[in-house]
């Protein structure tokens, strides 16, 4: 039986998050909006339930999973962590039982008169998701390597040198992305699909059921992991009045 839906985040909140983690506020390597899109999209649709903190000290820090914000008051840390969770549960909900639903959140930029999709930074997300747990992800990459074509091109550096280098005389470069736009939301549905018949539960057993939803969008409890993923009590890290500045 599904859950009540949970809501999806509105234009307003998406550009609200996207602000924040691309604010200049010292930390070099956080995410933008489309690549979280992608990395939660990865996250939860692997192998194995990885926990908000655990994934999530790599929002903040994309290339070390060290750094992490610095809040301005506890409004805006319950606001931003909100925020953060109710996207990722949206899109576990999604995946899991509306999946002809979920469509990837990509970048856009008017080209020619047309709309076109960016989807490098989406790409580049769903590549460090998988590679949270590349061991747990490579039977699906060894049996299914094409469910990961449309991805590896625009998410890998090998992937876009590739793109630069190829020639193909029988349709245009704009033609050959928009085919491989169309079918990024096709492949990562049968990837999810894949893993949610298989997924590992944390002790290592093979859960067979659906992902479970992660905790309500509002801050954990005083005694649970911080989610920046510091390894520190929330209480004793991004709950305690020094921190929530």
């Amino acid at each position: 039986m599904r859950p009540v839906p949970q809501k999806p985040l509105s234009a307003r909140e998406i550009e609200q998050l996207d602000k924040f983690l691309l604010a200049d506020d010292g930390l070099e390597a956080t995410m933008d909006v489309s690549t979280l899109d992608g990395f939660l999209c990865a996250v939860l649709s692997g192998p194995k339930l990885i926990m908000p903190s655990e994934w999530m000290r790599w929002v903040w820090d994309m290339e070390g999973g060290e750094q992490a914000p610095a809040f301005r008051s506890e409004k805006q840390a319950q606001r931003i962590l909100s925020l953060l969770m109710r996207h990722a549960n949206d899109i576990a909900d999604t995946l899991t039982y509306a999946p002809q639903d979920y469509e990837p959140l990509f970048y856009e930029r008017e080209v020619e008169g047309r709309t076109v999709s960016i989807v490098d930074e989406w790409c580049c997300g769903y590549i460090k998701g998988i590679s949270l747990d590349v061991p747990g992800w490579q039977p699906l990459l060894d049996v299914q390597p094409d469910w990961f074509e449309v991805v590896h091109p625009y998410g890998t550096e090998r992937g876009w040198e590739r793109l630069k280098t190829l020639v193909d005389s029988h349709i245009d470069r704009s033609a050959r992305h928009r085919a491989y736009v169309d079918q990024i939301a096709p492949a990562v549905r049968n990837i999810h699909a894949y893993w949610l018949a298989r997924r590992t539960a944390p002790t290592g057993e093979m859960t067979g059921g659906p992902q479970q939803r992660l905790r309500k969008g509002s801050l954990p409890g005083r005694n649970d992991p911080c989610p920046c993923g510091s390894g520190k009590k929330f209480k004793r890290c991004h709950g305690t009045p020094e921190t929530l500045h």
